[in-house]
């Protein structure tokens, strides 16, 4: 396994030359040395000092914030010897101690003012500082602390190489008046009781000094580590000689006090680490020991366990510690040469840093009453240390990650095992910084931080994950180094990144490079379970390639395959061609996989069996996405560089790369579907009990039910909803499409949610419109459950990135579907709206608004938006809208402008009536018109309206000084209303005249007589002649001669064949698909179980394939997914079926016994139950002529659409409880015929012909092969023959018994089943059989004739039992022949008495 490097992410930042000059090292006094730190936490900032000079600079750009150069009272400056960032009361500064001639000061310094505010003097040589508050008083925040630590207010411990341990008083709380270093304050050590300390506090603060209490008081061994543990409320105080202190802060005693394993190595560092769920409430914590810069000194890790009695979690919600019972050393780790393959011995390691991340992962289905108290899921400690050898100018720098959680895996072990070094360890990873420290060379690296945010772990691509992605290794971070004289920024990655990036760079595939992928990808743990231990000398090439290529799009490394398609099409060598088609082969395999686990994984989501959606599903819906959009792209990229392609050929690729997209696309829906709590679809009855937003058909369906009734009651188009419009454009696919599920009528809303969801499979569509439906349903879905909360629904245009216009517009044709037409007509004129509009669109609305009387709201979408006028329908509308708002004018204008000679007869009369219609005939009348339309309004006038149009045209005529027609006009009226007894007519007519009189004077005498003679109505002679058709006869049915030739067997056949013909082309079949063809089509197949979970058999071909939808290109077929039925109400239909079976025959228990099918072992989880064999009843009635639907079937229950034809026949198929199974069902694997269907009967009063019998039918599993068999959906004759077939092979013999029944039977006995056991055929019955055989053409006669009686009775006439039991005998005689008759004849009869009756014969 190779080594991990970091890598430098910038080059190096330079402090300012004011910093650098400021830091510039003394050559001549070896105490002003350079150092720094990154501050603890998040602040960013980062110390250097160097003698009295101390820089504060930005930890990410080196920018300079703050300086400061401190100043003694004695000859020599003073130093800084540590430093720790510190804030309080919204300040934020640094604990700085100082070294004087004369001892130590410790000071506050204040960032915002870069000086110092409070000065304290310490006894001895300042060490480390440690701050444990910055506030105080007797609050809650202090109850964790000792009543005597509660009166200070802000405390720091301090300890110096003398053997102090002080608790310092800060006095935040009296910041009148600053101080400088070197106006430092007296220290005073309190040794009282708590109950004096508030008194001294006082006194001492009058006389300007400051309390601690003294932990540990000069010893002679000086003090080098301190460390204060929130978690524990402990003080970690390490010594120069190897021994460690722990200080509870609670009761100021020391609970721990021993020498580390290291012996006299001073400790120099701490850090804190708490394991996940540890049940014995253990917590660790980190001592390194090293002397720091002293010739041949080593760096020891040592892990001490400290076990307490209570872990408890605080009312701020922090964790606790309490009870010390025990603290021992349980891991240690050199950081010497001796773990690493140096070349040289090493003679300096010295320790730079030391962290420690924690991240908690919240818990959402934790209950919040648990008292649970939550640990990281994740605690890493960091350590970054520098090895040089004898001899190397530089040293080696290291970054090492311990992961506890792995160590408590890895059986915690007290150190490395024996053959195991820090490159292969499982807990503790390495990275090199060997890159940083090259590129700053010569500059010394002063200390390494790394940024707790960016620490991450890969994701695992295969579930569950490989042990590779639980190891340290796969961690990825950021980390900043810091210089003397700069800053550097890098990033570590764990193997699978770095894999990854290697696959992305990597170049075209040769034989070196795939085994390098191969080998890297096995380290890593990147290939699939199934080659997890697989080497690669033991695979082929071509295998090896494969399971990169996988890797590759499992992982979004498609660097690696778009590289090779680049470079192969580019050069022109010859097997460049063979490889591009092993990338395209290979990727629509992966497509055609990765399409059938989507459908598995998607059945359980529509079939209402849960109401929640478990993370794994989610994980495999986003694994199939990921997979399908990868694949996608790489269609993209062979359609975009492909080259010299065959027509044949870039047809295919093209529709390769559109399913591939069309399929991605779907899965992303699925997936957001499923995140938002749309999916798993349920059950209406489950709305209110679900707190999400819930897709209820029920409720949508009624609402648009009782809005299409409303527009159907009005004068205008009933079909002006907007949604309707936006289905409707979408074709006829989209309406198959909702019609395919149960209580789907193909008009919005779709039936469920598969439904809507598959709109997304259909490559007709466009994309927009797509997303448009489903913005609409999701408005519907919010406005069904206002209370609910639908943050998450309102998130799908921003998932899609679907255009804020195309929202607008689908949100105002919605308000407009809700009479909502203000906020719709804003949303609609919306200036982002106008740039997404649809065709249809302006004529929809218009028609909408005009259909909910909004005339004024229409007028003004009409002018703002000036839709086109293409059609004399748009034209008459724009003309309804202008003339119900009165704008006559304009809609005149309009009508000349846009009518033709073709429309304008139309267009015209359309007008007229209008402005009749209106009371706008007035105001028409004085427009000045043409010819053409003067002429149109008087055919219009005298056409309708009766006396009043009449009297306007008159009018109409008087203002153009037309007299001559208004003379005939009225003379014509006048004769019309001679008889006319009411007083107001008449005096109207009176007046009239009168009037009409004076104008008539106007004219010369001749003319005016002229013009009345020709008002005259006279009689013309005229003679009509009509023809009558010939009288026929009464029908009858003349009796057959017995000299007619008889019916051959071929002839009959032919016949039935004929009128199957007739049935299939009265369905719209294509004439040339003959029936044979139909009948092959519709053979049991077997479908396979390893590659697709599916939930039902595939559906019937007439169910979902038209000629019009036959898909041509074979890559269109994935563009269809398994219907789905309904759990629950598949298990309820399949109650009725079960419940009405028979007891088993006792005539045939002593043939052989039937073996009880198997349930199905579908991976799909059917929910069918297990088929027992029983008897079967078969009736046949008679059928109407009207030819009866197809029936669909999902898991052997019919689907409920069948149960809408109500005065359909129906036959009724039971499965046998004990029949026996047929040699062929025994022998062959590849068919099954159980079936089972239920119907209503006709009514009762129609005659009938029943026929009874006894069969056997099962339904067969194979245990010998990995197939499952579903039974393929016939229609009801075809169920017939294959009952028919059966019962042949079976050797049985079926006893018809036909009769007529009449209409005063009783329902119960109308069907008369008589059975009888006929011993199995030996070689004499077979001969008997050849003779009955041989008079089936008289037995065929004899039956025909007795159809042809059956089916031209009105009413039924009841036979005596003695007709009967011949009817019988002689259907006994012929049955093997007529099952011989009947296996050979195909049979589609549905709804056809010829072919029905065939049927009978046949039997």
């Amino acid at each position: 396994m190779h080594d991990l490097t970091a890598q430098v992410t910038s080059s190096l930042l330079p402090f300012p030359g004011v910093t650098v000059d400021a830091l510039g090292e003394d050559e001549i006094t070896l105490d002003s040395v350079l150092h720094g730190k990154f501050t603890v936490g998040r602040s960013g900032l980062a110390w250097l000092a160097c003698g009295p000079h101390l820089e504060v600079v930005h930890a990410v750009t080196g920018e300079r914030l703050s300086a400061y150069c401190f100043s003694g009272g004695g000859e020599h400056p003073p130093s800084v010897l540590a430093a720790r960032d510190f804030s309080w009361l919204k300040r934020s500064g640094l604990l700085v101690g100082l070294e004087e001639a004369e001892g130590s000061v410790l000071c506050l310094y204040d960032l915002g003012l870069s000086r110092v505010v409070k000065a304290v003097v310490i006894p001895g040589r300042i060490t480390a500082i440690e701050p444990l508050v910055s506030y105080g008083g007797a609050s809650t925040s202090t109850q964790h602390l000792h009543q005597s630590l509660r009166w200070f207010f802000g405390i720091a411990a301090v300890v110096t190489d003398v053997g102090h341990v002080l608790l310092v008083d800060l006095c935040l709380d009296d910041l009148s008046c600053s101080q400088s270093e070197l106006e430092a304050s007296d220290l005073q050590v309190v040794t009282k009781s708590p109950a004096e300390i508030p008194r001294l506090r006082e006194v001492s603060t009058r006389q300007g000094r400051h309390l601690c209490l003294q932990l540990n008081g000069p010893s002679g061994v000086g003090a080098t580590a301190l460390q204060y543990i929130p978690r524990t409320n402990q003080l970690a105080v390490g010594f120069s000689d190897g021994y460690l202190q722990l200080w509870n802060m609670k009761t100021l005693k020391k609970e721990y006090h021993s020498q580390l394993e290291g012996g006299g190595v001073a400790v120099y560092a701490f850090t804190f680490q708490e394991p996940e769920n540890d049940p014995r409430n253990c917590c660790y914590l980190w001592a390194v020991q090293s002397s720091q810069d002293l010739e041949g000194d080593t760096v020891s890790l040592r892990l001490l366990q400290l076990a307490f009695s209570e872990r408890k979690c605080l009312s701020s919600g922090k964790i606790l510690y309490e009870g010390l019972e025990y603290c021992e050393e349980r891991y240690s780790q050199e950081l010497s040469g001796t773990a690493f393959p140096l070349r040289a011995q090493t003679t300096n390691t010295r320790l730079l840093s030391c962290q420690t991340i924690e991240k908690f992962r919240p818990h959402p289905d934790r209950d919040d009453s648990m008292n649970e108290v939550a640990s990281p899921d994740t605690s890493v400690s960091i350590f970054s240390w520098q090895v040089k050898a004898y001899g190397q100018g530089t040293p080696t720098t290291y970054i090492g990650v311990f992961d506890i959680n792995r160590w408590y895996h890895a059986q915690m072990p007290d150190s490395l095992r024996l053959g195991e070094s820090l490159q292969n360890c499982p807990y503790l990873a390495v990275w090199s910084l060997d890159p940083v420290v090259q590129m700053v060379s010569p500059h010394a690296l002063l200390d390494v931080v790394i940024h707790d945010r960016s620490l991450s772990r890969g994701l695992p691509f295969t579930c569950p994950p490989p042990e590779q992605y639980f190891n340290p290794t796969t961690y990825n971070f950021d980390a900043t180094c810091l210089l003397n004289s700069g800053i550097v920024h890098l990033t570590c990655s764990g193997y699978q990144k770095e894999t990854l990036s290697f696959l992305k760079k990597a170049a075209p595939c040769s034989s070196d490079i795939i085994s390098t992928s191969y080998s890297r990808c096995l380290m890593s743990g990147l290939l699939s379970s199934r080659l997890a231990d697989t080497q690669a000398s033991s695979l082929s090439q071509e295998e090896q390639l494969d399971a990169i290529l996988s890797t590759a799009v499992e992982t979004s490394s498609l660097g690696l395959i778009t590289g090779c398609i680049k470079q192969w099409t580019a050069e022109e060598q010859p097997g460049s061609a063979l490889n591009l088609r092993y990338i395209l082969d290979w990727a629509w395999n992966k497509v055609v996989q990765t399409k059938e686990e989507l459908d598995g994984i998607c059945a359980p989501l529509f079939d209402s069996s849960s109401n929640f959606t478990d993370p794994q599903t989610l994980q495999l819906l986003q694994h199939s996405q990921r997979l399908l959009g990868n694949l996608s792209t790489i269609f993209h990229c062979l359609l975009s560089e492909a080259q010299e392609l065959t027509q044949k050929g870039l047809v295919g690729l093209i529709n390769k790369n559109m399913v591939s997209s069309l399929i991605s696309k779907y899965a992303q829906v699925v997936l957001w579907f499923c995140r938002t709590g749309l999916l798993p679809e349920g059950s209406d009855d489950d709305a209110l009990q679900i707190s999400r937003p819930f897709y209820t058909h029920s409720v949508i369906s009624n609402y648009y039910t009782i809005r299409r009734e409303e527009l159907t009651r009005g004068k205008w188009c009933a079909d002006c909803l907007m949604i309707d419009g936006l289905v409707g454009q979408c074709g006829e696919r989209l309406t198959n499409l909702w019609k395919r599920d149960e209580g789907g009528t193909g008009h919005y809303p779709p039936p469920t949610l598969h439904a809507l969801l598959d709109i997304y499979l259909l490559d007709n569509i466009d994309e927009a419109t797509k997303h448009s439906i489903v913005i609409y349903l999701l408005l519907d879905v919010m406005y069904s459950f206002p209370n609910k909360e639908g943050a998450s629904v309102e998130s799908f245009p921003t998932a899609f990135a679907i255009p804020i216009g195309l929202v607008k517009l689908v949100q105002g044709l919605w308000l407009l579907d809700h009479h909502d037409h203000q906020s719709s007509f804003e949303l609609l004129l919306h200036p982002a709206a106008s740039q997404c509009q649809f065709e249809w669109q302006h004529e929809r609305v218009l028609q909408a608004l005009m259909c909910q009387g909004q005339h004024t709201v229409a007028l003004r979408y009409f002018h703002v938006t000036k839709p086109p006028i293409s059609s004399t329908s748009q034209a008459k509308l724009c003309l309804s809208v202008l003339l119900h708002n009165r704008c006559l004018i304009e809609a005149w204008s309009l009508l000349r402008q846009h009518s033709n000679r073709l429309n304008m007869g139309e267009l015209l009369g359309f007008l007229y009536e209008s402005c009749q219609e209106l009371g706008l005939i007035k105001e028409l009348l004085k427009l000045p018109l043409g010819l053409t339309e003067q002429e149109c309004l008087e055919k219009f006038l005298q056409g309708t309206g009766g006396l009043q149009n009449r009297e306007l045209l008159m009018v109409h005529y008087l203002q153009q000084a037309n007299y001559i027609p208004a003379l005939q006009l009225n003379h014509s009226l006048k004769m019309n209303l001679v008889n006319e007894r009411d007083p107001k007519l008449k005096e109207r007519t009176n007046t009239r005249n009168a009037i009409l009189d004076q104008y008539g004077k106007v004219l010369p005498r001749v003319q005016r007589k002229l013009a009345m003679e020709r008002a005259k109505p006279y009689q013309h002679p005229y003679a009509i002649h009509r023809e009558v058709s010939r009288p026929q006869p009464l029908s009858t049915i003349t009796k057959r001669s017995t000299s007619e030739k008889v019916m051959s067997r071929a002839g009959f056949i032919n016949n039935v064949l004929t009128k199957i013909e007739e049935v299939w082309l009265g369905k719209g079949a294509t004439p040339q698909s003959s029936p044979a063809k139909k009948l092959v089509d519709l053979v049991v197949h077997p479908s396979c179980l390893s590659p697709q979970p599916l939930l039902s058999p595939p559906r019937p071909p007439s169910s979902w394939v038209s000629p019009k939808s036959i898909s041509k290109a074979p890559e269109l077929s994935l563009l269809q997914t398994p219907q789905v039925v309904k759990r629950a109400r598949a298990l309820a239909a399949s109650g009725p079926v079960f419940s009405a079976f028979t007891p088993q025959s006792i005539l045939r228990s002593s043939l052989r016994p039937t073996p009880v099918a198997t349930p199905s072992a579908s991976p799909g989880r059917s929910i069918t139950p297990p088929l027992r064999s029983k008897e079967s009843r078969i009736t046949f009635i008679e059928e109407s002529p009207e030819p009866e639907k197809g029936i669909r079937w999902t898991n052997g229950v019919r689907s409920k659409d069948a149960d809408e034809e109500r005065e359909q026949p129906h036959v009724k198929f039971l499965p046998p409880e004990g029949g026996i199974p047929s040699p062929h069902l025994r022998c062959s694997e590849s068919e099954s015929s159980s079936i089972h269907e239920e119907t209503r009967p006709s009514d009762a009063t129609q005659a009938r012909l029943t026929l009874s019998f006894d069969t056997s039918q099962t339904s067969v599993q194979s245990t010998d092969t990995t197939l499952e068999f579903y039974d393929a959906p016939l229609s009801g004759d075809q169920e017939i023959e294959e009952g028919h077939t059966a019962t042949e092979k079976d050797e049985e013999v079926v006893t018809l018994n036909i009769k007529a029944l009449t209409e005063k039977e009783d329902p119960e006995e109308k069907t008369s089943q008589t059975t009888e056991e006929i011993p199995v055929l030996t070689s004499e019955n077979r001969e008997k059989e050849e003779d009955e055989v041989k008079e089936e053409d008289k037995t065929f006669e004899d039956v025909m004739e007795f159809g042809l009686e059956q089916e031209a009775k009105n009413e039924g006439e009841v036979q005596s039992e003695k007709e009967d039991e011949q009817d019988v005998e002689s259907s006994s005689k012929q049955e093997d022949a007529a099952t011989l008759d009947q296996e050979e004849t195909p049979s589609h009869s549905q709804g056809n008495p010829f072919a029905e009756f065939a049927l009978c014969v046949s039997l």
